[in-house]
């Protein structure tokens, strides 16, 4: 039996782990990442059975690229959630690259990072650079709301309207 095992280790609050998250959203942001990796196989599948729309476009690998974008971004605000309910309440103390380490999601403004802007104690905007070159932008305010847009819009994951 493990140290993790021993039945007189005291339980962690609201069953969470050291990251912040709980076993429970472990498992659902994993689902939700194998739903998109899983959607994004069956268009790439399609596009290469019956040939993609190139007028529109976009192609495979763009949308990939864009889904995984898409995807890091995701991680990272739910690690920034996570972090503010649970722990600090505070978007500027969460919006550490120490702290959003444990995401595995590279913090910054390059190709394949997530660059992580806490202007306030209540407010952040995420944007997540594509390897095809989109950007996905994720903007939480103070109220709550939270805002998706990306350009350039109606090319590779970016819909038509710029927001996802």
């Amino acid at each position: 039996m493990s140290a993790d095992e021993h039945p007189d280790s005291p339980p962690s609050e609201n069953g969470a782990s050291r990251t912040g998250l709980s076993t429970r959203a472990k498992a659902i942001i994993a689902t939700l990442t194998a739903a998109v990796t899983l959607a994004t196989g069956i268009l790439t599948l399609r596009n290469e059975l019956f040939g993609g729309n190139e007028s529109d476009g976009s192609n495979a690998a763009d949308v990939t690229l864009d889904a995984e974008a898409k995807s890091r971004a995701n991680r990272v605000l739910d690690d920034l959630k996570s972090c503010f309910s649970y722990e600090v309440g505070d978007y500027q103390d969460c919006a550490t690259a120490d702290r959003l380490n444990s995401t595995q999601v590279p913090i910054g403004s390059g190709l394949g990072s997530v660059d992580v802007d806490a202007s306030s104690p209540a407010t952040f905007e995420l944007t997540s650079r594509s390897e095809s070159g989109q950007v996905f932008v994720i903007e939480n305010f103070a109220t709550g709301e939270e805002v998706r847009t990306c350009t350039p819009p109606g090319d590779g994951g970016c819909p038509l309207d710029g927001r996802w």
